[in-house]
Order: C-alpha cells, then structure tokens, then sequence
C-alpha cells in the first residue's frame, strides 16, 4: 500500500456522473481525487454501454429528480459538449403510437413533457412521421415529437470531462478497487482501497451498479440497486439513412423500450431490452435477446433491417434503484458522504444538471472558493483529424506526418490521433481506451484491419511489449507468449 494521501473530496467512479462532478469541483481550490476499480475513465457499467442519447424529459414523473435534472441537462447540453470539444447534435425524437391505446398513452405522455417543462412537444400523425422518417413503419398512427432530444459522443464526453479535470489538477486513480470507508465519530474520514489509503472529509458515492456496496460499508441498507441488463445492436453505417433522431415505442413500466437511433458517429443502434440480472457483471449478448430487440425494432422500422449490416452487439447493466427514481443525498448515517446511486437512464442527459447540483452540497459543506480565472485551464478534447476541414488537415499533415497515415480505414483513423490519445492526460494505453478515444477498431471490421498495427503503436510510444498490452483492464492481455 502506499503512502497516504490527502484530499478534500473523493469521487468513486470515473463514469459519466463521476467525472461530470470531478470537472465542477476542478474548477475550485480544492484537493479532488477520483477513485476507479478500472484502468481507464467509463471502462465499467452505465457509461461504457451506452448510445449516447441525451432524452428531453418526457418520460420521467413529474417532480421526480430524473424530470428536474433530465429538463435541465438537457437544455444544457450544446454549451457544456461545445466547451469540452465534443461532438453533439440536437436530433429531436419521436416515440411512436401502433393502436389507440398507445395513443392515448402518447396524449399522458406529451400531458406529462409538459408538467416537467418540456418545449415544443407535439402530437403528430403517420404523415407527418412518414415525412420525416420514411424507413417507419407505415402503420405507425401517431407519434410523440420532442425535439429538445438530442445524441452525443458519449465515450469522448467522460474522456473529455476526466481530461479537463486532470488538466486542472484532479488526481485520478485507477486500478483502485475500494475496500473500505474510513470513519470516524459517524463522519467519513477517508477511503481504503486496495493499493491506497486516501483521507478526506466528502466522499462522492457514484459507483452506478456498485453504490449499493458503498453505502453498506456505511452501515446503510436502505437502498437496493436492481441490476437490468439491456442489450443492444450496432448497423454499419450504410444504414445511416434508416432514422435521422431517436424512435421510440410507447414506454412500459420496465422502461422506455426498444429505440432506433442513430449516432454522432453515423451508425445506427437498436436496443435495448430490459432484463432482470442475477449477476451484475452479466455482460454477455444472447440469441434470445437478439430476437427480442431485433422484432421489436422491426416494428419500428417495418422489417427494414438487412442483418448481413449488423456490425456487432454490446449489453450493459442498469443500476436501477428500488424507488424508480435518482438517489441523491447524504448518509443518515455518516456524515460527509453523498450519495448519488440508482442513476439509470435519463442519467447521460442528467449529468451536468447532477453535477451542479452535488457542487452546491457540499460547498454548503466546505465553503468552497472558486480558482481565479486566469489559473483555471480550459481544455477541449483533441478534434479527430477526420473531422477537420481540408485547409487544417492539410496544416496538421505538415507539422506531423503521422497525421498522413490512415490505421483505421473503417473509421479513417490516422496514427497520429492515436499517438496523441496514448500521451494525452489520461494515456489512453490499451485497446479499448483508444477505441473510446479515437474510435479505433469500432468500425465494420471491427480492428482486423488495425490490430497489429495499433499494438505496434502502442508498443512504441510506451515501451509495453505487445505481450502485455491489454485489451481493458489486469489480465486482458491480447496476445499471450507462447
């Protein structure tokens, strides 16, 4: 173990909302650290198997936290993606009625946009659908429009939220598997893990499907955690033209069902399910599900999905909460921990508004003083070379030839981008960090074309031998010696 460290504030979790507070408080003469079981920012849970819709706070009951802070997330969205460099885009959505009863539904539903402040929601008919997305299903009779809705580069946005905090002096540790709370006279003094031992006065719980253990070893079992597995299916992106904004069913209880969306990156998702998991690490995909996803979204889009486009498929575990809805406080038990658990889905969208929200407890706590402004550094997320205009690829090929050198044909990923990711402020050093970062082997090959040569580049630019390089996390190793 090492030597101890002190703090003012540690984070557990490097996801959407841990990160989204570590960029808060980074702007403030604080000593902040982050805490991950993980090698890398959004490698676990919530975060990681996410498309990235940023919802418009239709679905949530009003007066719940989900409504107030998916509203005000929302609406913050283009300010907080633009100051980070982070793609996003305001694509509106529709949720889709079949039958009278799921218009009736939609009529509750747009009933209930309203009461959360929702704008410009409205019920339209299957022409006016069939206008704008014409791959829908033809005997679709109405939908719900909510054009607040929007998509963003979900893994490039923790990235850049965990850069930005780093940059500003927030330590990160990773590969830190928290054992223990340290308390003391029922006030958290600190935080165990099984490398550290790391001392401070606030404790920020977001550990999504693990917060539940966090809060145990604050002697609180009020709280229980569901964990809901979704799965979901990736198009290539030939069919970028299938839906141009999200497309819902009518919501059920369990959640709001099988979307069509697309992405930021121009492919297209369909999922997800919502199913009750016995093992929350269950991440596995099943021909079962497939079916349950695939004749659903079929209904959707009325049979239009060419399997033969299907890239590959993911799942990821919800941290569903026994009250259905965010879980935001501090411990009755012990002082100087907040809790921020069962944030499941609107909880991308949520982010922003959640953060602002923790800052202001515990600076009630701490009596916080924000940084002078010429000390604060305002970093953006490295641009992809594929996203710049002709004239600025041009000027970047010039002053760096590996800018010039396509690895990732699929996604036209150059060995400059990843050399810039592997010596960023979070090193992005494994397979999977890259391919969050840069998008590296997401394509339609799915890394059979840049395999080797990314490992190369790895190797290089960090002196690991190939055999060691992992793929995520400790053992992963993706080539083993014989």
């Amino acid at each position: 173990m090492d030597n101890c460290k002190n703090f003012d504030v540690i984070i557990i979790g490097a996801g959407v909302i841990g990160c989204s507070i570590a960029r808060e408080l980074s702007n403030y003469k604080l000593k902040t650290a982050v805490v991950d079981k993980d090698s890398y920012v959004c490698f676990g849970g919530q975060s990681k198997a996410n498309g990235g819709i940023v919802h418009g706070g239709h679905d949530p009951n009003p007066g719940s936290l989900k409504a107030i802070f998916n509203v005000e997330g929302n609406e913050m969205y283009p300010q907080y993606c633009s100051e980070l460099g982070v793609q996003y885009r305001t694509t509106g959505a529709f949720i889709i009625g079949f039958n009278e009863n799921e218009i009736d539904n939609l009529k509750k539903l747009r009933e209930r946009a309203i009461k959360n402040g929702v704008q410009n929601t409205e019920i339209i008919r299957r022409e006016q659908i069939l206008e704008k997305e014409p791959n829908i299903n033809k005997k679709a009779l109405a939908a719900l429009s909510v054009p607040s809705c929007g998509i963003v580069d979900i893994h490039r946005l923790v990235i850049a939220l965990a850069e930005y905090s780093s940059v500003n002096n927030v330590k990160f540790f990773f590969n830190n598997n928290v054992s223990n709370l340290l308390i003391d006279k029922k006030k958290v003094t600190g935080v165990v893990t099984d490398k550290n031992k790391l001392n401070c006065s606030i404790v920020i719980n977001c550990a999504g499907i693990d917060a539940e253990y966090i809060m145990r070893m604050a002697g609180d079992d009020s709280f229980r955690i569901t964990p809901r597995k979704g799965e979901y299916y990736i198009m290539d992106k030939s069919c970028n033209n299938l839906v141009t904004r999200p497309c819902f069913k009518v919501p059920t209880k369990e959640g709001k069902g099988v979307v069509v969306f697309p992405t930021i990156n121009g492919s297209v998702i369909f999922g997800g399910n919502s199913e009750i998991s016995k093992d929350k690490f269950d991440i596995s995909t099943t021909k079962e599900g497939f079916k349950e996803v695939l004749s659903k979204a079929e209904e959707i889009l009325n049979n239009n999905i060419d399997l033969k486009k299907i890239i590959t498929g993911f799942s990821g575990i919800r941290a569903s909460g026994i009250t259905g809805d965010f879980f935001i406080k501090e411990s009755d038990n012990v002082k100087g921990l907040i809790n921020v658990a069962g944030i499941e889905s609107p909880g991308v969208a949520s982010a922003p508004a959640i953060a602002k929200y923790v800052l202001n407890t515990i600076n009630e706590k701490l009596n916080m003083q924000k940084k002078d402004p010429g000390s604060i550094i305002n970093y953006k997320i490295s641009e992809l070379f594929k996203n710049l205009d002709t004239d600025e690829q041009k000027k970047l090929i010039n002053e760096n030839k590996l800018f010039g050198r396509i690895i990732c044909r699929c996604e036209n990923i150059t060995e400059g981008d990843i050399v810039s990711a592997i010596h960023s402020p979070i090193p992005a050093i494994t397979l999977d960090a890259l391919k969050f970062k840069t998008r590296v082997g997401f394509g339609r090959c799915q890394g059979s074309f840049d395999l080797s040569r990314t490992l190369k580049i790895i190797s290089r630019e960090t002196g690991i031998p190939v055999s060691q390089i992992l793929k995520n996390n400790k053992n992963s190793n993706v080539i083993i010696d014989s």
